[in-house]
């Protein structure tokens, strides 16, 4: 019974297989993987839950409708300035600080680096500095 099931899959999947001639062997078995078998499974699902004979390509070609037609999934932005880890890059206000001090190619040079930067601003600060910013009183 098992191996009916899969010769029906791979069967299935063959209809209207993405994969191209010039790509790599292991981009072709990773894309089959992902698309062409979950794609059959999902139809399997579909099928269980609502009973219908609905053909492999128009169950791919509403997957594809419905995907396009999906409105922006809501994020949980937080209306909070915090802190996240980051690409490393300059602290901004301790570069304008020593921009003002000493002048910009110096400031380039030995300003400090940092890991963190805040969410809501999209600037980098230093521990110091974000605190001093966004007037937080330091736990």
């Amino acid at each position: 019974m098992l191996v009916k099931l899969i010769d029906l899959s791979d069967q299935m999947s063959s209809y209207s297989n993405p994969l191209r001639r010039s790509q790599k062997w292991y981009r072709k078995v990773a894309l089959d993987a992902l698309l062409n078998i979950s794609v059959v499974n999902a139809l399997v699902l579909f099928r269980a839950v609502t009973s219908s004979k609905l053909s492999i390509t128009d169950f791919r070609a509403q997957l594809v409708e419905q995907l396009i037609k999906k409105e922006s999934i809501p994020e949980n932005i937080p209306e909070t300035h915090k802190l996240v880890k980051s690409n490393r890059s300059k602290c901004s206000m301790c570069y304008a600080k020593m921009v003002i001090a000493k002048g910009r190619t110096f400031a380039q040079k030995h300003v400090n680096k940092t890991f963190t930067k805040c969410f809501l601003c999209d600037k980098y600060f230093c521990m110091d500095c974000f605190f001093e910013e966004h007037k937080f009183v330091k736990k």
